[in-house]
């Protein structure tokens, strides 16, 4: 049903994290700031369920709730994120270590060679330290500022921190 509607409308999707130990009636609280993307595969599955791929756009202000029933229907704006285009010497410095970080913590975490070999293209992507930030497991509330930020360098700073501690506790 949501997906129907979220194809029939642009194929648009806002993701949120679905709070921890929510137990109550109803749909869960939602942060002010989501994650969304574009659905660019749907697979119908037998018992109803679909699989999506969701194409990561960037975050978005929710400004409206429209709907609750039997979905959380928004008005959105999008939020500008500096991408990492043109950036400074010492902040791609910046990206190449929390690249290095990363690695480690994906290797100790058993990760194949394939996935950190690949790991080198989050140079050339467009919002490294989101993608990053995606792919390790810290706690909500920091990823969640992490993603309200959109200062490339402020965030970069944030997730080094993050793995830094994550790196010491091995």
């Amino acid at each position: 049903m949501m997906l129907d509607f979220c194809m029939e409308n642009g194929g648009e999707l806002g993701m949120a994290p679905y709070p921890k130990n929510w137990i109550s009636s109803g749909l869960p609280p939602i942060p002010e700031v989501v994650g969304y993307g574009h659905i660019i595969q749907k697979e119908s599955l037998p018992d109803g369920r679909s699989n999506i791929i969701l194409e990561g756009i960037g975050t978005a202000e929710i400004v409206s709730l429209d709907s609750t029933e039997p979905f959380y229907i928004a008005q959105m704006v999008r939020r500008e994120h500096e991408r990492n285009k043109n950036v400074t010497d010492g902040l791609k410095e910046k990206i190449e270590e929390l690249l290095v970080l990363t690695k480690r913590i994906l290797l100790a975490e058993g990760a194949e060679e394939d996935l950190i070999l690949k790991m080198n293209q989050i140079l050339v992507h467009p919002y490294p330290v989101d993608f990053i930030a995606s792919l390790i497991y810290f706690d909500f509330k920091t990823k969640q500022t992490i993603l309200e930020t959109t200062h490339l360098e402020t965030k970069a700073d944030l997730l080094k921190t993050v793995l830094l501690g994550l790196n010491l506790s091995e």
